[in-house]
This record gives structure tokens, C-alpha cells and sequence, in this order.
């Protein structure tokens, strides 16, 4: 991690350092690699070859500046070719498949279905045999087990289609290649360890308290304990649909948006109780991370807390660690971590928007909501209250369409591609619904306090009613701003490769052009570049 000169706050965002963001030359490259082995498949024995050979020249011609980037790029992609492949689960295509069958299968993940008895997941084959290692998706009769536990299922086995579509496109990005339908538990091979059970059962008694009201509202109880636990699963239909057709789901995953809320509130509280500065960050840090486990440890949850622990880590070693450079942290950490990520569709989405709001609508709300003449030369003391406060509602919403229309634009070739659909409406509708989420968020947190003592449920239950309210004018407001014609663009993306193609050159067009002053090339070359591949890709 670069130190920052205290004295050069200005430093250019060039291509040769990234600026202060030395880690893009470690994740971009991983990326590249993961990207290429999921697409392509080489063979993993010249990607090991050609990865050792790159390092060695590397050491040796580290004096040589543009030999080395050279090196470096091609050590990064191919040892995370590598790595990809080694980690990830065997993707060859099945010939045949047992049409009934009995496997043992490690539970990755587990959730019971909204409506009927059972549960769905995901899980790994642990038999011995031409299915080894595959990961598989899980619909299965009876109570959820915990993650980690190994079961011996019987059910129905199918192969996900080689161009599956819909639901399956998302189980084949989450690495799946088999599915299990009207499976049946007859045993377990091996229990959960007691975290993971105790985390199953604490996210089952929160969904309970969360859902408790001083009245009778069991949606409003649902888009709490939804809000709170990052289940859309318990969501509404008809508010579920509203927010998915105005791209205001996100919403409801546990991300950067929960997690920053939340140390926010955090820090503040242990600020006015006047707590030492590093226990109190590595305090709220653990309690964020146990918060992640609880709800399940979704890959945008992780995500978000490796994101917080680089930013707390640079800031508490005294480095001006710039969000850039944390985001490049978190992206090769997670990579690193889990390789099979880069095929995952929520973290594209994810990663994609959070660095077009930080090269393209920071700067672009910067210059756009940059105070007029008139409020720099108007004292303070000569400006009324209303006035003062127009001009304040006018930065906050300028600023607030460049941070969303940044985010929009960069998540059009993915959405398009991996759901067929994506919402120009979202622009909108994230500046009222954003800003509002925080609300029942810190009301959520502030109700969970109580949770460890029963006797204060109705106290809490006043704080959740509160929350709920919140929550149902959200609903409300984003179900009739669905109602506009025309709010979703359709359509199929062929070649289906051409999604993530251009959103690598986006990622490239926003790093080209990080130092441009004017907020219309800013907006307007990313814009200029989808709508072409709109045309040329889209039917």
C-alpha cells in the first residue's frame, strides 16, 4: 500500500501507478485470468509454465518500468487462470446423468422456501466417482440443516443445459452443473460444527423478533426481517417484483450499503461513549463480521466486510488509502479467496458500479453540484434559511443523479445479459429510496439491541413498527413508480459473451479518462459506449 505525499493531494491517476491504487496491477490481471479460464478452460499445465517463467523475469527485470508491467500482467493472468481452475468445481459437460440417485453432499448454503415445506441450496459432491467435486443445486423436503453439514440425499439429478437461461444461468455462474430436485435427507454423514448451528439458530430467532409488531402486519414484518437479513426470498411478491422493475433491489442484500450504514452507526456510538480508537475499530469490525455470519455470509456480504477492514487498516496505519485502492484490495482478496467469484454475477454487478461511482459520478456530482457564483459570494449570514436550503437540496440532488446514473450505466450490459432486463427507472427511484433505506436500517440495528432480553420486546416491537412504516411507504412509492410504461428495457444479448466484454471496456473507459474535468465526457463516453452495444448486441 502506497504512502500518499501529504503535501501532493492532486496526484494524476495515470496509467503507470493507477494514482494511488498500486493493487488494480493485482486484481485487474487476476480478473483477466479468472475471466479467461471460465470462458476458454486452457490447459492449467503451460498457464503454471508460463506463471513461473513471468515471475522469474520479473524479479530479474523489475529496473526495466514497461517490461515489467508486461511480466506482471502476464504472471497475474495466468497464475489466476491457474488458480481458477484449480479451485473451482469440474465444469465438463455430463453425458449422461442418473435419472434418481443417492449422493453424499456437503451444504454450502441452505434456505427454507418462503411458501411450502423444504428447503434450497447449494452443496458439493463428496462421492468418489465421476461427480466428485461438482457443485450441485438443492431442493430438498424436510427442515434446512447448517452450513457445513454433510448429508447423504436421494432425490431427482439432472445436468444444468449447456446455454441455460433464466434461474439456471445463475446456478451455472455460482458454478453449479448438476440439480437436485424432490430430494430426501437419509442421514447425516457429518453434524455442522456448533457455529454454524448456532448462527442458523440466531438468524432464525432474529427473523422472528425483527417480524414482531405492536400490529398486525405480517409484509410489513417481512420486508424488515428482509431488509435486515438480506433474504429477498421473504419479500412480497408484488413488492418484490416492483422493486426487481425498478432496479432497487439491492436494496435488500446484505452490501456495502448495509455494512457502511451500519459502521457508521457504530463508530458514532463508540465516538460518544469516547472508546480508544483501534480496539473500538477492530470491536466494530468483529461485531460486522459476526453480523455477515449470521445472516449467512452471502458473497456481496463478504464482499463488503473485506472492503471495510482495507479502509479501516488504511486509515488506522495512518495511509491516505484511497476507496480505488481499497477496492482493488477487496476485489484481489476475494478473488484470492474465491476464484469462482468472477463468474458470479452479483459480484461483477457489484464491483462494476462501486468503481463507475468512484471514477465517473464522484467526480461528475463534483463538478456538476459544485456551489454557483452566487452561494460563493453570498455571506453565510446574508442568506435566508429557505435559501440556504435550496441550495443544498439542489447539490444533494444533482449529486445524487451523476452517483446514480453512473451506477445505471455500468450495470446495463450485465443486468441485460444474466436477466434479460434491466430498469433505466433506477436512476430515479435510488434517490428517494436510498436515502430512506438508511431509515429502517439504523431503526433495524437499534431493535436488535434488545434482542438478547426478552423482556424488552415490546419496546423493540415499537421500534420495528416504526421501521415497518418506513419500509410499506417504501413499497408503496416503488409500486407505483413501476407503473410507468416503459420502465424496463428487455431483451437477449447474443453473443452472450458480449455482456462481460463490454463491461470490461467500460472498466477501461473509466480508468482512460478518470482525469477528465468535464462531467458531460465523464457520463457521456460510457454512455455513448453502451448504447452502441445496445444496438450491435441486443435483440
Amino acid at each position: 500500500m502506497a504512502r500518499t505525499d501529504p503535501l501532493d493531494q492532486t496526484d494524476a491517476l495515470k496509467p503507470a501507478r493507477f494514482g494511488h491504487a498500486p493493487a488494480l496491477w493485482l486484481a485487474l490481471p487476476l480478473l483477466a485470468g479468472c475471466a479467461w479460464d471460465a470462458y476458454a478452460q486452457p490447459n492449467i499445465l503451460p498457464l503454471l509454465w508460463v506463471g513461473l517463467l513471468s515471475t522469474a523475469a520479473l524479479w530479474f527485470g523489475a529496473r526495466h518500468e514497461n517490461l515489467s508491467r508486461l511480466l506482471l500482467t502476464c504472471a497475474g493472468i495466468c497464475w489466476g487462470a491457474a488458480w481458477h481452475q484449480a479451485k473451482l468445481p469440474p465444469q465438463t459437460p455430463l453425458a449422461t446423468v442418473r435419472s434418481y440417485a443417492e449422493l453424499s453432499v456437503l451444504v454450502e448454503s441452505a434456505a427454507p422456501r418462503r411458501m411450502g415445506e423444504g428447503w434450497t441450496g447449494l452443496g458439493i459432491v463428496t462421492d468418489k466417482g465421476p461427480l466428485f467435486r461438482r457443485r450441485l443445486a438443492l431442493s430438498v423436503k424436510g427442515a434446512p440443516p447448517a452450513r457445513g453439514a454433510e448429508l447423504k440425499i436421494t432425490g431427482h439429478l439432472s445436468a444444468l443445459p449447456p446455454n441455460a437461461t433464466g434461474y439456471d444461468a445463475w446456478l451455472a455462474s455460482q458454478g453449479a452443473t448438476l440439480t437436485l430436485r424432490g430430494g430426501k435427507t437419509l442421514g447425516v454423514l457429518e453434524p455442522p460444527t456448533r457455529f454454524a448451528v448456532w448462527c442458523q439458530r440466531s438468524q432464525n430467532h432474529l427473523e422472528q423478533w425483527l417480524r414482531t409488531l405492536p400490529w398486525d402486519d405480517p409484509d410489513g414484518g417481512a420486508l424488515l426481517a428482509a431488509t435486515m437479513l438480506g433474504r429477498t426470498a421473504l419479500l412480497p411478491e408484488e413488492a418484490k417484483g416492483a422493486f426487481a422493475a425498478t432496479g432497487t433491489l439491492h436494496l435488500f442484500a446484505i452490501s456495502g450499503l448495509h455494512i457502511a450504514g451500519m459502521a457508521a452507526a457504530l463508530i458514532w456510538a463508540a465516538r460518544r461513549l469516547r472508546l480508544p480508537e483501534k480496539p473500538a475499530g477492530i470491536a466494530i469490525l468483529a461485531l460486522l463480521w459476526l453480523y455477515v455470519e449470521v445472516t449467512g455470509a452471502s458473497p456481496s456480504s463478504l464482499r463488503a466486510w473485506i472492503m471495510a477492514v482495507f479502509l479501516w487498516a488504511g486509515q488506522t496505519g495512518e495511509r491516505a488509502t484511497p476507496p480505488l485502492q481499497s477496492l482493488a484490495l477487496a476485489a484481489a482478496a476475494t478473488l484470492l479467496w474465491s476464484p469462482e467469484a468472477s463468474s458470479d454475477p452479483g459480484f461483477q454487478l457489484s464491483y462494476l458500479a462501486v468503481l463507475a461511482i468512484l471514477l465517473v459520478g464522484v467526480p461528475a456530482a463534483e463538478q456538476i453540484a459544485a456551489p454557483s457564483l452566487a452561494e460563493k459570494m453570498t455571506p453565510k449570514d446574508a442568506a435566508s434559511r429557505g435559501r440556504r436550503w435550496s441550495w443544498r437540496l439542489r447539490r444533494a440532488l444533482l449529486g445524487g443523479l451523476c452517483v446514480s446514473s453512473a451506477a445505471t450505466i455500468a450495470g446495463v450490459p450485465l443486468t441485460l445479459t444474466y436477466f434479460q432486463s434491466s430498469s433505466w427507472g433506477g436512476v430515479f427511484a435510488n434517490l428517494v429510496l436510498v436515502p430512506l433505506s438508511e431509515i429502517p436500517l439504523i431503526l433495524g440495528m437499534a431493535s436488535l439491541l434488545f434482542c438478547p432480553w426478552s423482556s424488552l420486546l415490546p419496546v423493540a416491537a415499537w421500534i420495528n413498527g416504526c421501521a415497518a412504516l418506513v419500509l410499506n411507504a417504501m413499497s408503496g412509492f416503488t409500486q407505483a413508480f413501476a407503473q410507468i410504461p416503459g420502465l424496463v428495457l428487455t431483451g437477449t444479448v447474443q453473443p452472450a459473451a458480449a455482456g462481460p466484454a463490454c463491461a470490461a471496456l467500460l472498466v477501461a473507459c473509466f480508468l482512460a479518462q478518470a482525469e477528465t474535468k468535464s462531467a458531460l465526457r465523464l457520463l457521456g463516453v460510457p454512455l455513448a459506449l453502451v448504447m452502441l452495444w445496445f444496438v450491435l448486441f441486443v435483440n
